[in-house]
């Protein structure tokens, strides 16, 4: 495992190297694959991108390299500044203001397109909260999560 995890640490410097930009990864291995940050930078919102698409395309990158070099690899996630984190947080929080609108309503609530992560993020936190529940509907990056009344 030690040679995937310094494999894998590998190429997300030098995948970020092609922004100009030289930076110590930190990997970890857990219990859900390996780990690789980055501690925030000036150049993080670049490497993060609009919503985190560049951040993903990374961490695509990366786990397409790694499962060449070693196909029985756990999965690789990618964080830099501690975006994700700060993003889970910020859709549990929307997703609890959705839920407690429309329960006060009645009415279901459409919330904004959203990619497959950020809709799974939301649907795991308020498959807790009685009175709601919720559905995607839409295709591609149209798709979205609508709370409706339970």
């Amino acid at each position: 495992m030690s040679d995937t995890l310094e494999f894998a640490k590998l190429r997300l410097e030098e995948l970020v190297a092609f922004f100009g930009v030289n930076v110590q990864v930190a990997a970890d291995v857990t219990d859900d694959g390996i780990e690789l940050s980055i501690d925030s930078i000036p150049a993080s919102p670049r490497l993060i991108g609009h919503r985190g698409e560049t951040l993903r395309a990374l961490e695509y990158l990366v786990n397409q390299m790694v499962k060449a070099h070693d196909g029985l690899a756990p999965r690789v996630m990618v964080d830099i500044a501690g975006y994700r984190e700060a993003r889970r947080h910020s859709l549990e929080e929307l997703a609890r203001d959705t839920a407690a609108r429309v329960k006060e309503s009645g009415a279901e609530e459409e919330l904004k397109p959203m990619n497959p992560a950020d809709r799974r993020i939301v649907h795991m936190a308020l498959r807790e909260i009685d009175g709601v529940q919720t559905e995607s509907r839409g295709d591609g990056h149209d798709r979205r999560i609508v709370v409706l009344p339970a």
